[in-house]
């Protein structure tokens, strides 16, 4: 678990979560297509507004394939909220089975729970008198997890109904020509000069997935900073074989 601690009365172990590592923790650098308006563009946009708390709701849940831009959105709502000097705590999925994780959020402005489908149905338990806690006093909640509610599996009844308590966004995966212009604007985020010909040639050897794509950009900026070189298909070719990317 990870908590922004900018109010350090609060009686919480003093973490930091890593907001500005990556320029994969802002909204300006979430993929979505401008025309769709239903999906990827206006989950963006939502998720933003209630970070700022322009958002006239309490609880959001955003869901999506792997890959689809869930966990980029509960970032960059992390850090908007950290920036504004208000309390976040950022719990994924697997840590929140952990003994007394969820105790004591309602101390934050914000929680978001990630990848929740991962959540163990003894930890039903401690999240459902959590979301209630936090429903209490005001602390806004923010879930994703790679399915929508109903086909979680979740034992507790109660739990369900309360993931469902707010607006629910469906997050598509890019495809296509959204998947190649993503592609170029990660490189463009490193000032990193990559040709059509060096993008088609990773478009036809990698997964349509923009975690591995992430991955792979920053993996290349390291390799070309490092021999300071520029990005051609030899060179990447080289990377990739002697990084095992």
């Amino acid at each position: 678990m990870s908590i922004s601690d900018n109010n350090p009365a609060v009686g919480f172990a003093q973490l930091t979560l890593p907001l500005d590592t990556a320029p994969a923790t802002s909204f300006d650098t979430f993929h979505a297509s401008g025309a769709d308006e239903s999906g990827r563009l206006l989950a963006s946009r939502s998720i933003e507004a209630f970070a700022n708390g322009t958002l006239d709701e309490r609880q959001l849940y955003v869901w999506g394939e792997s890959g689809s831009g869930k966990s980029h959105l509960l970032t960059a709502a992390c850090r908007s909220v950290n920036e504004s000097g208000l309390r976040v705590a950022y719990l994924p999925g697997e840590l929140a089975n952990q003994p007394n994780a969820t105790d004591g959020l309602e101390a934050c402005d914000m929680v978001c729970v990630d990848d929740l489908q991962r959540l163990d149905h003894a930890a039903e338990a401690d999240l459902f008198h959590c979301i209630n806690r936090c429903r209490e006093v005001g602390t806004r909640l923010l879930f994703a997890a790679d399915r929508p509610v109903e086909r979680l599996g979740l034992a507790l009844p109660d739990l369900a109904t309360r993931l469902n308590w707010g607006p629910v966004f469906h997050i598509e995966p890019l495809t296509g020509v959204e998947i190649l212009d993503a592609l170029k604007r990660e490189f463009e985020f490193r000032s990193l000069d990559a040709g059509d010909d060096v993008l088609a040639w990773i478009i036809r050897r990698y997964p349509r997935d923009m975690r591995a794509m992430k991955q792979l950009v920053e993996k290349l900026d390291t390799a070309s900073l490092s021999e300071q070189r520029r990005l051609t298909v030899p060179f990447v070719r080289q990377a990739v074989e002697t990084d095992g990317v």
